[in-house]
């Protein structure tokens, strides 16, 4: 059978992976981690500019601790991430060690191609209770890497500027942007919005049924055309159509317009904050706060690390996570990222950072109401339920589809599809 041809179908891809994971049991005996080897590592924050050479070097600190050990690492671009990924495994090739998104989890489980972690860390390991998340079926198949909630970001100087008040509420939201805009001819606000960043999109807008009370199930019932979430798209509309929207811009475009000064308001994750600093907009002219919708819960990005079941160097890459899980490469790599998101273990934030970076704080606050966008119940079916919805509320945007409309027939479209 080819796998190629039907790449982009995800049913067909976690076929093709459960045939290769099956045939994975013939892959040659592990050396132990002593012996050393050559260690491949993935994880798309490598080619972020802000800070990716950086956490590789966190990484190479392992070599210290086993000089026999050789790291090396495979560039992809976050937009085909997941797409490379999944050829890669069903070859029965792939890195040894690689970041998951955990909407991207529960279908490599369900595939059977990660490789157990149960026993591998030992009772001084102090994982803190994100790791919780990188279960499946009773399984520990994945070990933090970074769980990263969301905020709202405005810069303090543009809305002093228009003589506007940081908006609380949906409707002040919109109220702002258009002032800022008329004001300053600056745009007014900021969110992903389009089919082609999907996955990140489906994990951006959640913030907004999240916000709003809403959600995608019940955990066993698809809960799509809630009115929670028919009340989430309409706010989510209002704002599209402001006039003060930047309409069109990917993630990577609207975040450069903000470091640029130029974009007042934006809702994103830890990440973003970080790399938006510069000589023009200096990490004391980012605010935050909760998110300006009724109720405090946020999306997050949760990203975990996994080992390949298909690695040939299956103990070196245990004992590397083993090893990246110790208190000192977790505090550097919270300080990599930012110090915003929580990393395996709880890491401290130095108090000059704050103070240089008043940001931080909101996150901190933000992250015990973070929610992750894989649908309860729904888990491995996630991708599809994702595709159906995010269309129709494309149609939303760009059709002018009434919105309770819109998640009907979402609703009804997902229910044939998966069930529920």
């Amino acid at each position: 059978m080819s796998i190629y041809r039907s790449a982009l179908l995800a049913a067909a891809v976690v076929a093709s992976l459960s045939l290769t994971a099956a045939c994975g049991d013939t892959d040659e005996p592990a050396t132990s981690a002593q012996d050393g080897g050559t260690l491949e590592i993935t994880h798309w924050d490598l080619l972020a500019p802000s800070y990716g050479a950086k956490m590789w070097a966190t990484f190479q600190g392992y070599q210290q601790q086993n000089p026999k050990a050789t790291l090396t690492k495979q560039e992809i671009t976050r937009a085909d991430y997941e797409t490379t990924i999944k050829t890669q495994l069903a070859a029965g090739g792939g890195p040894d060690v690689f970041a998951v998104a955990d909407t991207f989890l529960p279908e490599l489980a369900e595939a059977g191609v990660l490789e157990p972690l149960d026993g591998v860390f030992g009772p001084d390991a102090k994982l803190n209770v994100t790791n919780e998340g990188g279960k499946w079926r009773g399984k520990q198949l994945a070990v933090t890497a970074q769980i990263a909630p969301y905020a709202f970001l405005w810069n303090k100087d543009i809305l002093a500027q228009a003589g506007v008040q940081p908006p609380t509420t949906p409707e002040e939201l919109v109220a702002a942007a258009k002032t800022i805009k008329e004001k300053t001819g600056i745009t007014g606000f900021a969110v992903r919005h389009r089919i082609a960043e999907e996955n990140p999109w489906w994990i951006d807008f959640n913030n907004w049924p999240q916000g709003f009370g809403g959600g995608w199930s019940d955990g066993k019932t698809l809960t799509i055309d809630r009115p929670e979430n028919v009340a989430a798209l309409k706010a989510y509309k209002a704002v599209y159509d402001s006039g003060a929207f930047a309409v069109g811009d990917d993630a990577s475009t609207f975040r450069t317009k903000f470091k640029e000064g130029k974009l007042a308001m934006l809702i994103d994750a830890t990440g973003a904050p970080t790399a938006m600093i510069s000589d023009k907009v200096p990490g004391t002219s980012i605010m935050s706060s909760k998110l300006p919708f009724p109720g405090k819960n946020t999306s997050q990005v949760g990203i975990y690390f996994v080992v390949n079941k298909h690695s040939k160097n299956k103990e070196l890459a245990k004992d590397f996570l083993r090893w990246l899980v110790q208190p000192q490469p977790q505090q550097q790599l919270s300080e990599v990222i930012g110090n915003a998101s929580t990393v395996a273990v709880d890491t401290t934030v130095p108090e000059a950072y704050v103070k240089a970076n008043p940001w931080v704080t909101a996150y901190r606050e933000n992250a015990p109401y973070s929610h992750d966008a894989v649908v309860d119940g729904f888990e491995a079916k996630t991708p599809q339920i994702r595709h159906i919805v995010l269309q129709w509320i494309e149609k939303v945007l760009l059709q002018n589809v009434p919105p309770e409309e819109a998640l009907a027939k979402a609703a009804q479209e997902a229910k044939a599809a998966v069930g529920g």
